[in-house]
């Protein structure tokens, strides 16, 4: 099982450095899935419209606390899918920075961008401007396309580049760590 006892226990970084992200759904997933927390198991949100899929995999930063009082989300960049529930160590490359309607009002849920240092396809980006160029819309398309489906209002902003991630990540680190004393 997979509760938030043991969540408590997963720290934000590996021993390289690099931020632990914790997989809920794999890349190319026509599912939404998140992990309960109180049961530790995976449960089913909503099936995506027809032809839509996870552009990359989805989870978050265990340790931290974003903006929203949710752990840091985090999009992981590899060749293909890693299974629900696993760990990987990844590089912050870029920031999705986006905003949403909660209660009437647009607040922020930056989705931070990382790679595995292994993986074929993407370990050796470490910056922005060495993803592709459409990579940061297709992602933002993804959230325009998932949230019109949950009628939820978006705005994607303007991507934030690798220092600016880093940075992302250490504040969360430190908000969570702030909560917990």
């Amino acid at each position: 099982m997979i509760d938030a006892e043991h969540l408590a226990r997963l720290p934000a970084r590996d021993d390289e450095g690099l931020l632990h992200a914790f997989i809920e759904c794999p890349k190319g997933n026509t599912h939404k899935i998140d992990l309960d927390k109180k049961l530790g198991i995976f449960r089913w949100a909503i099936e995506l419209p027809e032809g839509l899929t996870f552009p990359a995999n989805f989870g978050f930063i265990p340790a931290t606390m974003a903006e929203d009082g949710d752990a840091l989300d985090v999009m992981v960049l590899t060749g293909g899918p890693l299974p629900s529930g696993t760990l990987v160590g990844v590089r912050p490359v870029a920031i999705l920075r986006m905003e949403q309607e909660e209660d009437g009002e647009m607040v922020r849920n930056d989705r931070l961008v990382g790679v595995p240092p292994l993986s074929q396809t993407f370990g050796e980006i470490e910056r922005l401007d060495q993803l592709r160029p459409t990579m940061m819309w297709e992602l933002g398309v993804f959230f325009e396309v998932y949230n019109r489906l949950i009628d939820r209002k978006i705005n994607i902003l303007d991507p934030g580049d690798e220092q600016e991630a880093a940075e992302l990540a250490d504040k969360a680190i430190a908000a969570k760590q702030d909560l917990n004393g």
